[in-house]
């Protein structure tokens, strides 16, 4: 995360130090606390049958290797509104938002923490997939055969989805 020198309301030089139970950046001028929050994404199970359709990364980070779609969400977007969004912009397909199954949060050394909540999508029709925005291709891989994938949030994401299907079936 970026130093956070001066504060943003009164322009006065901050401290970091413990406040509030944590050490993060505060003014003693002002008394303004600088929380740094996490960038939440939408990250996306798409299953079709009994495979999962997977996204090769053309960018760094992970630049062609396999994730989940997916991406940040804007400002004004629901996970759910981000979800449709960001698998148009992946996979050009249309889709909506099922379920929140679980969420995973790490360290990214460019976007800084984030927060991944993992969606199920349901779609209709396959037949416009094509991939796009930042994703150099896609392909459905078996769940029982996955490659491992970019990022771990996704492979613990992907591990949140297999177990809940083990519930469904006792």
């Amino acid at each position: 995360m970026k130093k956070l020198i001066y504060c943003s309301q009164c322009s006065k030089k901050n401290s970091y130090s413990n406040k509030d139970g944590e050490i993060r950046y505060h003014c003693k001028n002002c008394k303004s606390i600088h929380y740094q929050n996490p960038k939440p994404t939408a990250t996306l199970i798409c299953i079709k049958n009994d495979e999962i359709l997977l996204v090769k990364r053309a960018f760094e980070p992970a630049k062609g290797e396999w994730s989940l779609p997916g991406g940040f969400i804007e400002l004004g977007e629901t996970p759910e509104d981000a979800a449709k969004r960001e698998l148009k912009e992946e996979t050009n397909l249309d889709g909506e938002a099922v379920q929140l199954i679980g969420s995973c949060s790490h360290f990214n050394s460019i976007f800084g923490d984030v927060l991944l909540l993992g969606l199920t999508m349901k779609i209709d029709n396959w037949e416009n997939l094509i991939p796009g925005d930042d994703a150099q291709s896609a392909g459905f891989f078996k769940l029982k055969d996955t490659p491992i994938m970019a990022f771990e949030c996704h492979n613990k994401i992907l591990s949140i989805y297999k177990k809940s299907l083990s519930k469904l079936s006792i």
